[in-house]
């Protein structure tokens, strides 16, 4: 069975300011088939089931491929193909037509039409395919499939159809995260009715069950609504509150809603907070659960006997600087970035036993951006982490 039957130009040529590499076009349909990195690493499992080749791009580079499409050009596996230029690989003068031709929007946005191109195999060998391009993430990443001519072709969108999988994943993560919320609270509370013994004495060991019975709650209550966080910030739904209010007066609240688990923790809490009554335009309830976010991830990782340091400072631009810096075990580079990740904890965090949902620090870089500011992580391994953001002050 033949493939589509739209045939390439013969005589496209690629762009001269294009000649060296393969880009996403700039001024192309905005409707990306995947949120971001953490949905398209949920996602791969569906394309590794798609019998076609199917790759990301990003800056002209092999960034990911399926197992089909590591063997369609005679690699051993996937990690043999990372990291290879996308155009040795595919016809360049076929890969820039398809780029221009989608980004004058000819075809339906967020998928190309089907091209008749040449992949060159990594023997040598050249084959007969046909492929089209998708913006894969909103952050640039092209998505290509290709299926060889005289391969029995299925008829659906394979980009589609993961991507719609997907979010129906999102959207039953979010609903049962709902439906779990009302019972959930109703346990937090008749545990702590028990545990503080209002309607009558009970035995040392039940008051025991019933206080980890609540704590126990407490946590899941904390992860699920993280999830709906995140849920509500990756659909652009987060709604902000914004009122003036004094950035020392929130952040020594939020000290002080940590500071017991610091205490059992051994954990020395620093206040280096002046009180200098700086006004900021925030959601306060937002800005505080990002700096609770932060001083339990600084407490968690900071061994006993450590120091946790919470302070406030000026930036060039006239912004306020909130900084928490720890003693903790810190991190390479690679470890701050995939901290970053959601539902991402780096390595040695998971071998430690240190556990979460991996959604605090993107939560709070997101919500941070919300108002206008940055967020930066400065980690060295053995030593401690710093994590400073800014936020705008009211002007007089």
């Amino acid at each position: 069975m033949v493939g589509p039957q739209k045939i390439l130009p013969s005589g496209a040529e690629p762009p001269a300011s294009d000649a060296d590499g393969i880009s996403s076009p700039t001024d192309a349909p905005s409707q990306a088939l995947i949120a971001d990195e953490a949905t398209l690493t949920a996602a791969w499992p569906l394309f590794e089931a798609v019998p076609d080749l199917i790759a990301v791009i990003v800056d002209n580079l092999v960034s990911r491929i399926n197992g089909a499409g590591a063997a369609l050009i005679g690699a051993a596996n996937p990690a043999a193909v990372a990291g290879l230029r996308f155009d040795s690989i595919f016809d360049p003068r076929a890969v820039h037509t398809l780029l221009l031709h989608w980004q004058k929007g000819a075809d339906q946005p967020g998928i190309g039409a089907w091209y008749r191109s040449r992949i060159a195999r990594l023997d040598g060998a050249i084959i007969e395919a046909d492929i089209r391009i998708a913006p894969m993430t909103s952050r640039g990443a092209l998505g290509v499939v290709a299926r060889p001519v005289d391969s029995p072709a299925l008829r659906v969108d394979e980009l589609s159809t993961a991507a719609h999988a997907t979010e129906g994943v999102k959207q039953l993560v979010t609903n049962l995260a709902h439906e779990l919320r009302t019972p959930l609270n109703a346990i937090i509370g008749f545990s702590d009715v028990i545990a503080q013994q209002m309607f009558g004495q009970i035995g040392s060991r039940y008051r025991s069950y019933a206080s980890d019975i609540h704590d126990s709650g407490q946590h899941l209550l904390r992860v699920i609504n993280d999830i709906l966080d995140y849920a509500k910030l990756d659909a652009g739904q987060m709604i902000l509150r914004p009122e003036p209010a004094r950035i020392d007066e929130i952040v020594r609240a939020s000290v002080r809603l940590v500071a017991d688990q610091a205490e059992r923790a051994g954990v020395t809490l620093a206040d280096l907070i002046p009180g200098d009554g700086r006004i900021v335009n925030v959601d306060v309830t937002k800005i505080k659960q990002v700096l609770v976010n932060l001083l339990i991830n600084s407490i968690k990782f900071t061994p006993r006997g450590g120091r946790v340091g919470v302070g406030l400072n000026q930036d060039e631009d006239g912004k306020v600087a909130v900084f928490v810096a720890d003693s903790g075990i810190g991190m390479t580079e690679a470890e701050v970035a995939e901290a970053l990740l959601p539902f991402h904890q780096p390595k040695q965090q998971i071998e430690g036993g240190y556990v979460g949902t991996g959604l605090g620090l993107p939560i709070a870089k997101a919500l941070i951006s919300l108002h206008g500011g940055e967020m930066r992580i400065d980690s060295v391994p053995k030593k401690g982490t710093t994590v400073r953001f800014t936020l705008p002050t009211v002007r007089e």
